[in-house]
């Protein structure tokens, strides 16, 4: 009885599911961001190989959520399902908060990739110069010249122009130091907060599923409308 007074099953639009871009970007950036997570947060547990793709796929990730973000503001998505007003509300503010971890997450990545100092220049010289009395001091081997960081194994990431010559001359080498240690700090915080929001979003759609009895995964392509659902959602 409590099902059935939270929306009428009877209404085609509790059945309308999201456009198949949308169905299809919504997985796609779910996967990559898995296996972000995954890979980041537990990088010291895990194969080394595992973090392989990282960088990669959190530019993907940051491309495909401004491409999702485009296609939401042009495509009007179906209607929310019966709930609450705290669960509307709730719903609604940790969407908005996903969309901008989805964001600023590989952003803070990309901003690390870009703290260092440009290749050829004299400060990635002096960089270079002083990592190798570094490691002598400590009686290891000189570290190979930085390799630049490819997408896919196909193309070069795109340096940061502001923030990558920060370290163009050797003055600027410690600050930027500084500012990579600084942003890679701040990229950790914000990982382990998009995780609780993602627990958070599960939660929820998990919960209209099971609970409530509501086709919140049909809505997201997963599993296929009843013969019923597709007559009322006929037109």
């Amino acid at each position: 009885m409590a099902t059935a007074a939270r929306g009428d099953m009877r209404d085609p639009a509790i059945y309308a599911r999201y456009t198949r871009v949308a169905i299809a970007l919504h997985w796609a950036i779910a996967a990559l961001i898995a296996y972000n997570l995954l890979s980041g947060l537990l990088r010291g547990a895990l194969p080394k190989g595992f973090f392989a793709f990282h960088i990669s796929s959190g530019l993907t990730i940051l491309a495909l959520t401004l491409v999702r973000i485009g296609w939401r503001l042009t495509h009007k998505p179906p209607p929310m399902l019966p709930m609450q007003p705290w669960e509307r509300w709730l719903a609604h503010s940790v969407h908005l908060l996903l969309y901008a971890a989805m964001l600023f997450v590989p952003w803070t990545g990309w901003v690390m990739i870009s703290a260092n100092p440009p290749a050829g220049s004299p400060g990635a010289a002096y960089a270079q110069i002083q990592q190798a009395q570094r490691a002598a001091a400590e009686g290891r081997p000189a570290p190979q010249s930085r390799k630049p960081a490819l997408i896919w194994g196909i193309a070069p990431v795109p340096m940061i122009a502001p923030v990558a010559n920060l370290g163009r001359q050797p003055g600027g080498v410690a600050g930027q130091h500084a500012f990579h240690e600084q942003m890679e700090g701040v990229h950790e915080k914000v990982a382990w907060m998009l995780l609780f929001l993602l627990v958070l979003h599960i939660g929820g759609a998990l919960k209209h599923q099971f609970a409530d009895r509501e086709p919140e995964l049909r809505r997201m392509g997963l599993g296929r409308r009843r013969a019923a659902e597709a007559d009322l959602a006929a037109p």
